[in-house]
């Protein structure tokens, strides 16, 4: 029996290609999965774009997808056939801080992804997936949703009427949202879109600011604080955001450092402000599968959606990339498996 993918031949959206493999066995401590759904996350655009240092090639996209557990090999107990899960963004990562051996490898980067109908995972790395969502819905999760609920919930330990800062309106973003609301935080979301921006109102934001039209906005977040500043800034841009980020943060606040869309470069940071105002700055990566299971069950509790703005099939991998790279989607870019 066959099974179709898309694989990375070589750097760029021209070298994605499809491909037919033999369905795996699932050898001991393993389970084959029946993929259902996927996404395209900013990490895999960088991936395809060749970003990743050692990259090699042929190699299967997408650290992200959902499906059914057709098999387990000997040994596994903790999944069984039937089982709708997701395999965890980092497989070797299952609980406690995090580790270099435990944040390698990485689906679609290291070792093929989650683009394909079927593949053998380490049963050890899977969660059962909340059972209100579709497989493509729960295909979204393991990279953005887990990052915001790390940010915001584990390292930002966000508490009723704080409030919370989210930055565009991307997955990680909006996920921040939804789960900063579902605890009852206050948010304020910045955009460069007016349209993006009601939106993001629709889905529970307290306060908007454009930043492209108000490019002081951390000076409009102390304002709309009474001169306090946020509890938790969610930072997805780094290089040109961290250091307003800073400013924007009251005295023991937090700010999550999620990723680097503004470029790969340094930020320039008001060093001061970050001492006297005792702020806390955290890297965030995702997080283990532990954290995924608790916010899976979170969501299961709050019947939490994500957001999905666009929807492609997996034979137009390419055209989802493009589409990202416009800048125009809001949410998350789901991809259907089959």
């Amino acid at each position: 029996m066959r099974s179709r993918a898309m694989q990375l031949e070589a750097a760029g959206v021209e070298g994605i290609a499809p491909t037919t493999r033999d369905v795996p066995e699932p050898g001991p401590g393993k389970a084959l999965l029946r993929m259902a759904g996927s996404c395209l996350n900013y990490h895999d655009a960088v991936v395809v774009w060749g970003l990743i240092p050692g990259l090699t090639y042929p190699r299967v996209p997408l650290s992200d997808g959902c499906g059914t557990v057709l098999a387990v090999g000997e040994g596994v107990g903790r999944v069984a056939p039937g089982d709708r899960v997701a395999p965890n963004f980092y497989p070797a990562w299952h609980s406690g801080p995090p580790t270099a051996a435990s944040k390698q490898p990485i689906f679609g980067e290291g070792i093929d992804g989650c683009c394909t109908e079927h593949m053998v995972v380490d049963a050890s790395c899977l969660v059962r997936v909340p059972h209100h969502l579709s497989d493509v819905e729960a295909a979204t999760l393991p990279c953005a949703a887990v990052t915001a609920w790390s940010a915001v919930v584990l390292d930002g330990g966000v508490e009723a009427g704080q409030t919370v800062v989210v930055q565009g309106t991307g997955g990680v973003s909006l996920f921040a949202l939804q789960i900063a609301r579902a605890h009852g935080a206050r948010v304020i979301a910045t955009s460069s879109s007016d349209e993006k921006l009601e939106r993001a109102r629709a889905l529970g934001a307290e306060e908007t600011i454009n930043y492209r039209t108000r490019p002081d906005w951390s000076a409009d977040v102390r304002e709309l604080t009474g001169g306090r500043g946020a509890d938790i800034v969610v930072d997805v841009a780094g290089e040109t955001t961290l250091g307003p980020s800073v400013l924007a943060t009251r005295i023991g606040g937090h700010v999550a450092i999620v990723g680097v869309l503004s470029g790969f470069g340094n930020a320039s940071l008001p060093v001061a402000v970050a001492m006297t105002r005792n702020i806390t700055l955290r890297g965030v990566t995702v997080g283990s599968r532990e954290d995924f299971d608790g916010m899976c069950r979170f969501f299961e509790k709050k019947e939490l959606r994500p957001v999905i703005g666009n929807t492609f099939a997996m034979a137009d991998l390419a055209g989802a990339v493009k589409h990202l790279e416009s800048g125009r989607h809001f949410g998350k870019i789901a991809i259907e498996i089959g």
